[in-house]
């Protein structure tokens, strides 16, 4: 037997590298996370001192107004949709839903971590025994399942995190959707209703994006051959 022989022996015989398949919680993904979260903190950090120094430092939001409730019960619904968004992020194939997704992401973390900011200088805690969305009503307002309008169960979170490809977009895609139509009633009130000029204006700020991105996704999912989930019940 020749060199030449030996060699393609040995070419046959290689073992071959399985294909790797990723993990679906990979460590950078974590790491993203944390990363963003810390991020969050300094902006809640930052904005605290910016109103606590201003001469328009607020020196009585009760626990009981829509300014609180409205940072509080937002941010719980803030930081559903930025778990999902993330994970449409990393493991969507499709870049319009991986851009859509990133966009959600960004701003919500940027907004939660401002209502943050607001509850420390007000001196308030980021939960309270008040009724949940009562500060729209005078009454809680949960749905059957337990939790705010458009807010995705545990099972349908979880379900999301079970899909790839055309499944995975179209279910962000629906969940998000309806995510957005429960989140905003929230917003237009207390875009209308807050007593605090800056909480006004970015509850108005939420309220345009968050439109804008509905028709977005309303356009998205019938590119896709797919209808949105059934809307969350009206809150005012």
């Amino acid at each position: 037997m020749g060199p030449s022989d030996i060699t393609a022996v040995a070419d046959t015989e290689a073992p071959v590298e399985p294909e790797q398949t990723p993990a679906r919680r990979r460590p950078l993904t974590v790491i993203l996370v944390c990363v963003l979260a810390v991020a969050a903190l300094v902006i809640a950090g930052t904005t605290g001192w910016l109103i606590g120094s201003s001469s328009s430092a607020p020196a009585t939001v009760t626990e009981s107004s829509v300014d609180a409730g409205f940072a509080r019960d937002m941010s719980t619904h803030h930081t559903q949709a930025i778990e999902m968004a993330n994970y449409a992020r990393d493991y969507s194939s499709d870049p319009s839903i991986k851009i859509l997704a990133r966009d959600i992401e960004t701003q919500q973390y940027f907004q939660l971590g401002e209502m943050q900011g607001w509850l420390d200088v007000w001196n308030l805690s980021r939960s309270s025994s008040e009724p949940v969305m009562g500060w729209m009503n005078g009454h809680e307002q949960l749905t059957s399942d337990g939790l705010m309008p458009g807010m995705a169960t545990p099972a349908e979170v979880n379900k999301l995190e079970t899909l790839t490809g055309k499944a995975l977009d179209i279910y962000f895609l629906q969940l998000m959707l309806r995510h957005h139509q429960g989140g905003l009633p929230m917003a237009q009130y207390a875009a209308a209703h807050a007593t605090q000029p800056y909480v006004r204006l970015l509850a108005s700020k939420m309220v345009e994006a968050q439109s804008r991105e509905i028709i977005q996704m309303e356009q998205l999912l019938r590119e896709r051959g797919a209808s949105p989930l059934p809307a969350p019940p009206t809150t005012h």
